[in-house]
C-alpha cells in the first residue's frame, strides 16, 4: 500500500497540516530547516509523492501553467521561459512550455491542448497572425498575460520593451558618430515589436533629416537566413549605408555573416548596432554595440502579474508593464568624426 500524507507526518514526528504545506513548497512557513529536513527525509524514505489530481480536485486549480513560445532556441525567448519556470518552481506552479514555430494554426492546437489540461494561466509571445484567440481567452475571464508582443487593438496584460524609444536613440547614437545614411534589417514586419522599432527608426530618420529611401529598410523574418539575405540586400545597394541597426538574436548572427562573406570588416566598411540578448556579443572578435533588454526581469514581472490574476477572487484590471531595454556601447561602430 502506497505512502500517506499521515504516515511522513508519524514518522517526521509532526502534524499532518505541516507535511502538506512543507511538500506543497510554502516559503513563507516559520518552519525550523530542520523540520524540513526531517520531512522530506521521511517522504524519501517512504517514497511518499504528494496526490497532485486529488488536490487539484479539492482546490479547483491544478497549479499549472502553460507558456507558449514562437522560437524556444532562440536566445531572447530561452532566457525568458528560464526565470518564469524559477517562479514557477518557487511558488508551486508548474511550468508547461510549448513552441509554435511563428504558426498561427500551432498555437490555437497547443492553446486548446493547454486548456484540456486545466493550466490555470497562461503566458504568451503570440504569433500575430490572429486575435481571435486571445479575445476568447479576455471573453473567458481566463488568466493570461502577453510577452513581448502586444495587440494595440486591444487592452491586455502584457509585458513588453520600450521598443520605439529605443529604436529611435540607437540612430541617434549613430547620427552622434557621424552617420547620414542609416539602414534597417527589421524582422517580421508585421509583430507589435518590429512596428515599433520601425516607427522609431523612421521618426530618428526624420527627427535626424537622414536619408529616408525606402530601399534602406529590409528584412521579413527571424533566422539567420533572413538576416543573410537582407543584408546582402542592403550591402549590395549602389548607395551603400554606413551603418544598419538589426533587430533580433538571429538576424544578426546572419547578417555578420552576410558581411564577412562579402569581405567587409566591421566596423571600417560598415557599423552596426544590433537587438541582441546573446551573453556572447561583448567577447566577440569585434564586440558588438547593442539593444538588449533585462530578461529575467521581463519573465519574473510576467510571472508576477499572471499568478496576481490567477489567485485574485475577482476579476482585476488589465495591465501593460513597459520595462526599458539596455544600450551597450562597444567597438562595433565606427565615429566618422574622428
Amino acid at each position: 500500500m502506497a505512502a500517506t500524507l499521515k504516515d511522513v507526518a508519524k514518522l517526521a514526528d509532526v502534524h499532518s497540516s505541516t507535511v502538506s504545506r512543507v511538500l506543497r513548497g510554502n516559503q513563507d512557513l516559520r518552519i525550523p530547516e530542520e523540520t524540513r529536513r526531517k520531512i522530506f527525509a521521511a517522504a524519501k524514505v517512504l517514497n511518499y509523492y504528494p496526490d497532485q489530481t486529488a488536490r487539484s480536485l479539492r482546490m479547483k486549480k491544478s497549479y499549472s501553467i502553460g507558456l507558449i513560445l514562437p522560437d524556444i532556441t532562440n536566445p531572447f525567448f530561452a532566457r525568458i521561459a528560464r526565470s518564469i519556470e524559477i517562479c514557477s518552481y518557487d511558488t508551486g506552479y508548474t511550468m508547461i512550455v510549448c513552441n509554435t514555430d511563428e504558426d498561427q494554426a500551432k498555437e490555437d492546437h497547443i492553446m486548446n491542448s493547454l486548456f484540456s489540461r486545466g493550466i490555470d494561466g497562461l503566458i504568451i509571445a503570440p504569433v500575430q497572425n490572429s486575435i481571435e484567440h486571445i479575445r476568447e481567452l479576455k471573453d473567458q475571464k481566463f488568466p493570461f498575460v502577453l510577452v513581448d508582443r502586444f495587440f494595440d487593438e486591444m487592452e491586455t496584460n502584457a509585458v513588453v520593451s520600450n521598443n520605439e524609444d529605443s529604436a529611435f536613440d540607437a540612430v541617434e547614437y549613430l547620427v552622434q558618430n557621424g552617420h547620414q545614411r542609416v539602414a534597417m534589417i527589421q524582422g517580421r514586419k508585421e509583430l507589435y515589436t518590429i512596428k515599433k522599432r520601425v516607427i522609431g527608426y523612421k521618426r530618428a530618420v526624420e527627427h535626424f533629416l537622414l536619408d529616408n529611401s525606402p530601399e534602406l529598410i529590409a528584412g521579413d523574418g527571424f533566422c539567420m537566413e533572413d538576416g543573410y539575405e537582407a543584408a546582402k540586400q542592403i550591402l549590395n545597394l549602389d548607395q551603400k549605408p554606413t551603418a544598419i541597426l538589426i533587430s533580433g538574436n538571429l538576424v544578426t548572427v546572419g547578417a555578420i555573416q552576410a558581411i564577412i562573406d562579402m569581405g567587409l570588416v566591421i566596423p571600417d566598411d560598415i557599423s552596426i548596432v544590433a537587438y541582441a540578448d546573446n551573453v556572447f556579443s561583448p567577447y566577440l572578435i569585434k564586440p558588438l554595440t547593442t539593444v538588449s533588454h533585462p530578461l529575467t526581469e521581463i519573465g519574473t514581472r510576467a510571472f508576477e502579474l499572471l499568478k496576481e490574476h490567477m489567485e485574485s477572487e475577482r476579476p482585476l484590471p488589465y495591465s501593460k508593464i513597459v520595462v526599458q531595454s539596455c544600450f551597450e556601447e562597444r567597438k562595433s561602430v565606427k565615429n566618422l568624426l574622428a
